[in-house]
């Protein structure tokens, strides 16, 4: 049952950021494009199955949609681990065979300081194609 509006921490998430959900979980775009609980230690039993079940199906999925031919799944857990949001997720990252030398991957990291938030319409046009992967 698709809500109006998700809890990310402190913050409201639009649904229509919102791709995939169940009852303990959901997936949602990125602002900058990586269960109300603050750490990882705090979740149930069901809220972790249930958690990496939808990472599992979720990945799969996006992995496939981006042609990939892998993942990396990532748990910030806690602000010295750099969780910035108060809130357990995973980042689901597709990844491609990507042969850069040492300078490419040090600009691309440059860029990373430079990420702009994007738009609503932006990430619920994103949201939008990937919610067509569970249909």
């Amino acid at each position: 049952m698709a809500l109006e509006s998700y809890t990310f921490g402190p913050y409201k998430k639009d649904s229509r950021e919102v791709f995939y959900s169940t009852s303990l979980s959901y997936a949602l775009v990125n602002l900058r494009p990586v269960v109300p609980v603050k750490r990882f230690a705090d979740l149930t039993v069901d809220e972790t199955s249930d958690l990496w079940i939808t990472a599992q199906k979720v990945g799969s999925r996006l992995e496939s949609y981006h042609k990939a031919t892998s993942l990396t799944f990532g748990i910030q857990d806690g602000p010295q681990a750099g969780q910035t949001v108060p809130h357990v997720h995973i980042h689901i990252l597709p990844r491609k065979d990507d042969t850069l030398d040492e300078k490419e991957k040090k600009k691309k990291l440059d860029l990373e300081k430079e990420r702009k938030d994007r738009s609503l319409e932006e990430m619920t046009q994103e949201a939008e194609e990937y919610r067509k992967l569970f249909l």
